[in-house]
């Protein structure tokens, strides 16, 4: 915790980490809470960790990994069938299957990418119309219960239901659950009535899971690869790319420089490949320049090697795949086992993968990323492989078109080939369906992104508050001396909110400031922590975070009585004075008698007002206020010979919040007034100051005003005698600090 400044971990150290079995970001259900501090690992545990870590000796902080985590699935583009299926890489069991684009358009999706928060892209080749193509993303959703749609659990219900451990989908009619496919064959409608999604949109998928729905510039496209700023570069048919923003929005960058168009990853330098049998693309975006390189460098699948940044290039005939440096450079040319090739992929332990194509092979070859050819692994059952690509656990997932299937490959089993390394073997196959005719040769684990240098990564945490509405006002980070951000690093904080947990994906975060109140409302707040290294590597480190609801640390309360005689109450609004509430109570008329005092009064009335009603639901700001007053139209009070009478009397109490000289403090006011006075028919002029008048019997105040640090209290008139008191138009209006908070008032949070 020391440690003031952070390197990302040098590539073999990380490497070493990964090979132990590279494991999903960590997950976690809501925390609760109002007020919460994230400081400890455990605390970070609540969250969930994406690129950035706690691990010795630099615990309870967060700091940047060298290389990206990625889920455990494998996402498979069913091309046949239009559709996406995911498979989880541990069970072998399929989570979900998606329609690629809407009812009408075209789809027969060929390549899947995973973005950093585990979602998936993929590109649909059948769409041209207009000359632009399309692509989709699918968020990923973790936990959950499912249900019908009232909320009742049922195991085969249409919707789940929260708490989630993670959560990528949009609940788009703020319903609380997330409509998504249970699995193999249930593809939720994506009616696209009235052509609404012909141009991008997913208003009318019935799955909440689809959560993009992008027209692009290249057609019939099958470039799509994530960069680490989690945007999206896509590639079509006619050679036109474009990029996508994070939230995949069109970025105004879209250039066609006559090669590239089909399988694309991003490297570790963010420089993009792409390729194609007549031209390979290396664009970098840096600079805006670019290469088409011949097909000296291969002209099918891309993969590259985690830990150093070659990358390897298939040929689809001729039982070549080369290995090119991250210039474009040919390193090496090497024999794979076939005379075709599609897919491939590269895992951390040297190990080169190569899916033997769609022409009837059964094989999937394999060789060291020095070219050493270590044999070829047999697919029992499985014929046509296209795509290959390395799950979270370190094996390999190839698909198979011509036998609608997906298989797992066990690096560590299998005969002993050349070197003496393992050939690899199936340990598990997964049928997609009939139909399904799997193409897919891409990152569809989302290892290559998993295997760019992060030079960002993210925590972040789902509070839930327990009630709906509720206000939230502060995020409070790097209070601890070990909180650093070295020069050209960053930490950025945002948070979005939602009265319900699975309505927190529709909505948008936004940038909140350190420590500085905002406004927003619901029951969950989702906060989410960026943090940035700086072109050395430095990462900034994040120490503790804290989030806090904007509850105020006091209430108001305020009273208002028309007519009190020794403790004879008439016409009161708020009885129970705290908190304040408004209330009306009036009375046509009444006749009261204690002591040696008889009170005649008509038309009373009583008011208390708050602003706002209910203070849970704002942050205190300028003019919050609660107010009191009474009001009566004629009063008569008797006693003897004595005859006191007076006209309207109104008397008013307020206490508001207003600036002061370290944020907001209440200011109260009192004031009051009679009309008329007479006293045994003797006219006697009050107006609204001050004033008492000595009575054979007593005394008579009037316009009585008293002030503390948390009071007011305004007496219109007030009869003091020694065995009867009598007080008419009282109006209050107070602060009170609530249990835990002294000194607190609903001022200050």
């Amino acid at each position: 915790m020391n440690h003031q400044r952070h390197r990302i971990r040098p590539a073999l150290a990380m490497s070493l980490i990964l090979l132990a079995g590279l494991a999903a970001p960590a997950l976690a259900a809501p925390t609760p809470g109002t007020d919460v501090l994230y400081t400890l690992d455990a605390d970070f545990d609540r969250g969930t960790l994406q690129d950035v870590n706690h691990d010795a000796p630099d615990n309870d902080q967060l700091q940047l990994d060298r290389s990206t985590v990625f889920f455990p699935y494998v996402n498979v583009a069913a091309s046949a069938r239009g559709t996406m299926v995911r498979i989880d890489v541990n069970t072998g069991q399929i989570v979900g299957e998606w329609a690629s684009a809407p009812n009408g358009r075209g789809r027969n999706p060929s390549r899947t990418t995973v973005d950093k928060f585990g979602s998936t892209w993929l590109s649909n080749r059948d769409e041209n119309a207009g000359g632009r193509g399309s692509v989709t993303r699918i968020g990923v959703i973790q936990g959950g219960t499912r249900v019908n749609a009232d909320g009742t659990a049922n195991p085969t219900g249409d919707y789940l239901k929260g708490p989630f451990s993670y959560n990528k989908c949009v609940d788009r009619n703020q319903d609380g659950l997330i409509a998504t496919s249970r699995g193999l064959g249930d593809i939720r409608p994506w009616t696209n009535t009235g052509g609404a999604d012909d141009n991008g949109g997913v208003t009318t998928a019935a799955d909440e899971c689809v959560i993009n729905y992008a027209r692009v510039t290249g057609s019939n496209t099958r470039t799509v690869a994530v960069d680490a700023q989690n945007r999206l570069w896509t590639g079509g048919q006619d050679l036109d790319h474009e990029l996508l923003d994070a939230d995949g929005q069109a970025t105004g960058t879209q250039f066609n420089v006559g090669c590239g168009g089909y399988g694309g990853l991003i490297d570790k330098a963010g420089t993009l490949w792409s390729a194609r049998n007549f031209g390979l693309l290396r664009y970098d975006p840096a600079t805006a320049t670019h290469a088409c390189l011949d097909a000296t460098h291969g002209d099918y699948g891309l993969g590259m090697d985690p830990v150093t940044g070659e990358i390897w290039h298939t040929n689809f005939s001729g039982n070549r795949v080369a290995k090119l440096a991250p210039d474009g450079t040919v390193l090496g040319a090497f024999a794979h086992g076939s005379q075709n090739a599609q897919g491939v992929a590269v895992d951390n332990s040297g190990n080169v993968w190569v899916a033997h194509s769609l022409s009837g092979a059964t094989t999937v070859g394999h060789l060291r990323t020095d070219g050493t050819y270590v044999g070829n692994v047999a697919l029992p059952g499985g014929v046509g492989p296209t795509g290959v690509a390395i799950d979270s656990n370190g094996k390999v997932w190839v698909t198979n078109i011509s036998t609608n299937n997906a298989q797992r490959i066990d690096p560590a089993a299998g005969p002993v080939g050349g070197g003496g390394h393992r050939v690899g073997q199936v340990d598990l196959t997964v049928d997609l369906g009939a139909g399904a005719g799997p193409y897919n040769y891409s990152d569809m684990t989302g290892s290559v992104l998993g295997e760019i240098t992060a030079p960002q990564g993210t925590w972040s945490v789902v509070q839930d508050s327990g009630h709906a509405g509720q206000t939230w006002g502060t995020v409070t980070w790097n209070t601890e001396a070990q909180g650093s951000v070295p020069a050209g690093t960053s930490i950025t904080v945002e948070a979005r909110t939602s009265d319900t947990e699975a309505g927190l994906a529709g909505e948008s975060f936004t940038a909140v400031a350190n420590g500085v109140t905002f406004a927003k409302t619901g029951r969950y707040i989702e906060v989410r922590a960026t943090l940035t290294a700086n072109a050395s590597g430095a990462s900034p480190v994040l120490s503790d975070l804290r989030i806090k609801t904007s509850e105020r640390t006091g209430v108001f309360s305020c009273q208002a009585t028309a007519l009190n005689l020794a403790g004879i109450i008439s016409t009161r609004a708020n009885p129970q004075d705290v908190p304040c509430v408004d209330d009306h109570e009036n009375l046509a008329n009444v006749q009261l008698n204690a002591g040696i005092l008889t009170v005649r009064a008509n038309a009373l009335d009583a008011r208390t007002d708050q602003t706002p009603d209910d203070l849970t639901g704002t942050p205190p700001s300028v003019n919050d206020l609660a107010t009191a007053r009474a009001r009566i139209e004629q009063t008569r009070v008797t006693s003897g010979l004595l005859t006191i009478e007076l006209g309207v009397i109104e008397s008013n109490a307020s206490v508001a919040c207003a600036p002061g000289p370290n944020g907001l403090v209440p200011q109260f006011a009192g004031s009051s007034s009679i009309a008329s006075l007479k006293i045994n028919g003797v006219t006697v002029n009050v107006g609204s100051a001050p004033l008492t008048i000595p009575l054979l019997i007593g005394s008579l105040r009037l316009n009585s005003t008293t002030t503390t640090t948390t009071s007011v209290v305004q007496q219109a008139v007030v009869v003091d005698t020694p065995l009867t008191d009598l007080v008419i138009g009282e109006a209050k209006a107070n602060v009170e600090a609530k249990p835990g908070h002294p000194g607190g008032t609903p001022c200050r949070v």
